[in-house]
């Protein structure tokens, strides 16, 4: 009942190519009866995400990867609140371990700037707002969100927060707007010979139930509901991105191809992944310098010591973009990515693997796994979630509760229990 509470009856920003997806696994899986309209939407979830998460480096306790500065957090799949794990697990990304890695991003010393790598259809509403105000009030660093190959709904929202937005010529964004399905289970009772009754206090206690059909005046006040979000969700872009008010409304929380997005104001400029981190990392060390040997002594050096290094380490640095975009371009454009897109983009983006290592890893990993396949229970095992499940998953609202405080030993121990619990495995 956990999975269809958290589906019906409630707000959820995704797009409607998601949600039939959402339906035809709980059809598959005999959870309820009704008829699916077939959309062309797309599975994203992943068995292999888990092993993932488990086989994350552990060289550091950082639950994200920095490369050149960067710290790049992934937001995938569909976004959901209080999730309780720091990193994508099973398909899904709690807005809770977004904000813990955001939190310990901006105080690492090593982070220059932060990579928002968004693919995600969306999820809910609870704690959407309140994660997209407080990143966009916390962050001072530099940010920047790459599409790759979906923003929609909620992940539209939360992309947002960056700086800078960038997708590539065939992603996604839009969808500004709320969903929300009701089902009446009344008909299939009656034909089985049951009838529920229920008894309330108070005329409206349980209104929007699925033992009788959604009355007119319910449905009007779930409408209304649900066109207030999504002035809220308009409204908050304006606000972030600059956009136009009405011409966001106009769209009618249409998915959006690229150049739609741009026009909109909802992403800066259409580039490659690649291309867009080899970028922003160029912009957010435009200063790094360092000494350059020389094979030999050069007669002239005294006259060359201010221009030579600097031409030489210019030509190396630009070696060194076009070698790490080769390497990622290398890993997601391969034949064997294929079917296989999380874990590519996994390799590409939060490992240093050649591209000749990333593609034999991709060709003996299976098929991603469909969303029907992962519905079945599975039992965390990894060192991280033993840990977790000393610790309550749920994670407090108040932003105190994120400071860190010394232990006994003058050790700092956070009391963020996502952050505490990471910390804790790594020690």
């Amino acid at each position: 009942m956990l999975l269809l509470d958290e589906i019906f009856n409630r707000n959820l920003a995704v797009t409607p190519q998601y949600f039939s997806v959402l339906l035809g696994a709980l059809k598959k899986n005999g959870k309820i009866d009704f008829s699916l309209l077939e959309m062309n939407g797309e599975t994203l979830e992943s068995a292999q995400l888990v092993d993932m998460a488990a086989g994350f480096s552990r060289e550091t306790v950082r639950p994200y990867r920095v490369q050149n500065g960067v710290a790049i957090i992934p937001v995938h799949g569909s976004l959901t609140h209080r999730f309780g794990y720091l990193q994508p697990t099973s398909g899904m990304t709690g807005y809770d371990g977004i904000r813990a890695n955001i939190e310990m991003a901006q105080n690492d010393a090593a982070v220059k700037g932060f990579i928002y790598d968004i693919n995600s259809p969306g999820g809910s509403v609870d704690g959407l707002f309140d994660l997209t105000d407080w990143a966009k009030a916390f962050v001072t660093k530099p940010t920047r969100a790459i599409v790759d190959p979906q923003a929609c709904s909620a992940a539209q929202m939360f992309a947002s927060v960056a700086d800078t937005v960038t997708l590539s010529r065939t992603d996604r964004m839009g969808s500004i707007g709320a969903i929300m399905a009701h089902v009446d289970i009344s008909k299939m009772l009656e034909d089985g010979g049951e009838k529920i009754t229920l008894i309330t206090a108070g005329s409206r206690k349980a209104e929007g139930n699925s033992y009788e059909p959604l009355p007119d005046d319910v449905f009007d006040r779930k409408k209304a509901e649900l066109e207030e979000i999504r002035t809220m969700f308009v409204q908050t872009l304006v606000d972030n991105r600059g956009c136009d008010f009405n011409a966001l409304m106009a769209t009618e929380a249409a998915v959006l191809n690229a150049k739609q997005a741009v026009e909109l104001k909802l992403a800066d400029k259409i580039m490659s992944p690649a291309d867009s981190l080899a970028e922003f990392i160029d912009q957010i060390n435009p200063t790094n310098t360092g000494v350059i040997p020389m094979s030999k002594p050069d007669s002239n050096a005294n006259a060359q010591e201010s221009q030579g290094p600097q031409l030489d380490e210019s030509a190396i640095r630009a070696e060194a973009t076009t070698a790490e975009r080769e390497r990622i371009k290398g890993i997601i454009m391969s034949e064997q990515s294929e079917g296989r897109t999380e874990m590519a983009h996994h390799i590409a983006f939060n490992t240093s693997m050649s591209a000749s290592e990333g593609e034999a890893l991709l060709g003996v990993s299976p098929i991603s796994a469909t969303l029907e396949s992962t519905t079945e229970q599975k039992t965390a095992t990894t060192d991280f979630a033993k840990v977790m499940s000393k610790f309550d998953p749920d994670v407090p609202s108040d932003d105190n509760d994120l400071d860190t405080s010394a232990d006994a030993d003058g050790k700092q121990k956070s009391k963020n229990p996502l952050i505490a619990a990471h910390s804790q495995m790594h020690a």
